[in-house]
This record gives structure tokens, C-alpha cells and sequence, in this order.
């Protein structure tokens, strides 16, 4: 078995021997620890955190206008989103720190005024000021209720921003008897 070798010639594996080893010059709290996630994490992480990335761009004068605001909160409602779907994906340990950093996103925009409401399960009333994408026949509901929140409702200061999108369920019609 050959070990991989880089272009200059050296290997990969006295390339990270050399950098371990080069950490042990510095005094402890100087000493950079290896990565926690392997490759493939590290990916995924990326790919969840890449829906919040270009909301953190902010306009030159520093100040974030509404559309980037709206932009960071649904980017980190859709990571927070993913983090809890694909959850057996990551570490136990890995998963609580990516929901920590998602979590104090969500709580930086919420001391900021801005609030980020998600609609499932909630029941559903045609009064609402939510866009609905599309009706269900659901089995066992006896009422409306929101299946699904594809884009959530943002507020600002109490005041609504941004319009929720949901899938809402509705009973299903019972069977029909001929005569």
C-alpha cells in the first residue's frame, strides 16, 4: 500500500505529522485543534449554513436593510429546519454545537425585534394572513390545520414583514352512498 504523495513529493501523512508536531512549538492556548468534523460533515454543515451565508452580507453603510434581515432569518429557519430532519447525520455532539450557532443567530435577530414564526400543526382559519400553496384531504383531521410551513411568517417590531407560506390539511370528505 503506497501512501498518497502531493506534488512537491511530500506525503500527506508526514505533512499532518509536521503540523501536529509544529502546534507543540506554541504554548497551549495558542495550539490550533484538528478539525471535529470529517470531510463529509464538514460538508454537509457547509451546505446547511450556505442558506444563511449571503444573508451576513450586509449593505456598505453597515446598517441591514429589510431584504437582507428577511434573508438571514429564513435562511436560519430552512438550517435549523434541515438540522432537525437529517439530525442522525451528525454526531450527538457535532449536531448540538451546529444547533447552538443556529440558535444564537435566531436569538440575535430576535433581540434585534425580529421574529421568526413557524405555522405546523398550528390550527388553520381562511381569516389568516398566511399565502397558502395547497390543500390536503387528510385522513383523521377533523378541522384545518398547517401541514407543512414553507416559508415562515417574519415580523419586525410586532409588525409583519414577510407572509408565511403553508401546505394546510383539511378533512378528508367522507364516503359518498348511492341510492
Amino acid at each position: 500500500m503506497s501512501i498518497p504523495s502531493r506534488r512537491d513529493g511530500r506525503s500527506r501523512r508526514g505533512s499532518r505529522v509536521r503540523a501536529a508536531l509544529g502546534q507543540l512549538r506554541h504554548p497551549p492556548e495558542f495550539r490550533v485543534p484538528p478539525p471535529f468534523l470529517d470531510t463529509g460533515q464538514a460538508a454537509w454543515v457547509a451546505d446547511v449554513l450556505a442558506d444563511v451565508e449571503p444573508a451576513t452580507e450586509g449593505p456598505a453603510t453597515g446598517s441591514p436593510d429589510a431584504g437582507t434581515l428577511l434573508a438571514a432569518a429564513t435562511g436560519i429557519w430552512r438550517a435549523q429546519r434541515k438540522l432537525n430532519q437529517r439530525a442522525g447525520e451528525l454526531s450527538a455532539a457535532d449536531l448540538r454545537q451546529v444547533r447552538r450557532y443556529v440558535q444564537a443567530g435566531r436569538q440575535a435577530l430576535a433581540d434585534g425585534g425580529l421574529e421568526i414564526q413557524e405555522h405546523d400543526g398550528a390550527p388553520f382559519d381562511p381569516g389568516q394572513s398566511l399565502e397558502v400553496l395547497a390543500f390536503q384531504d387528510e385522513p383523521g383531521l377533523t378541522h384545518e390545520v398547517v401541514l407543512e410551513t414553507l416559508r415562515p411568517s417574519v415580523y419586525y417590531r410586532g409588525e409583519r414583514i414577510q407572509m408565511g407560506q403553508v401546505v394546510v390539511g383539511r378533512p378528508a370528505p367522507g364516503p359518498t352512498h348511492g341510492m
